[in-house]
């Protein structure tokens, strides 16, 4: 019930739209994609995967994930791993340059920004590859430490 208030919530305070993840692993050399709707609210976001019936609801700091009706639970690295990175992705849509200029340095490669961290966020990312569609996001690319990647597409766009 909680989970059923809390997306009602949520979703009415914001808009949503669709979108393509592709999640690279390095050390398993092996790429998998998910399908779902985003959306973004002025302090949060929520993410409802279509394939599996998962879903992530992130507001003001706290970070609920759901399984179905089923809250699941991360320790608290796993949190504040996830946490920082849905931080990101909502300071990216708000498009609050001045922000975005505090935490990355930022450059221009055709059509595409390319932003390098300056501080914590060193520790875990390389870089983002982002490319808007007037000031929304049409695509974002995390590279990861490890080799990893994360890349959503937003459906909505022509990208």
């Amino acid at each position: 019930m909680r989970y059923i208030l809390l997306c009602l919530i949520f979703f009415s305070l914001s808009y949503g739209v669709s979108f393509r993840e592709t999640r690279y692993s390095d050390a398993f050399n092996k790429s998998v994609e998910f399908h779902g709707d985003i959306t973004f609210s002025q302090y949060g976001v929520a993410i409802k995967y279509n394939e599996n019936n998962k879903s992530i609801l992130y507001d003001d700091g706290e970070l609920e994930l759901y399984d179905g009706e089923k809250e699941l639970l991360l320790d608290e690295y796993q949190q504040q791993k996830m946490g920082a990175f849905l931080d990101i992705l909502i300071l990216l849509h708000a498009n609050n340059k001045r922000e975005i200029e505090d935490i990355f340095n930022i450059s221009k490669k055709s059509d595409i920004e390319v932003l390098l961290p300056k501080d914590e966020a060193k520790e875990y990312l390389k870089k983002i590859e982002l490319k808007r569609v007037g000031s929304e996001f049409a695509f974002i690319k995390l590279f990861f430490k490890n080799n990893d990647t994360i890349e959503i597409k937003i459906d909505d766009e022509t990208n």
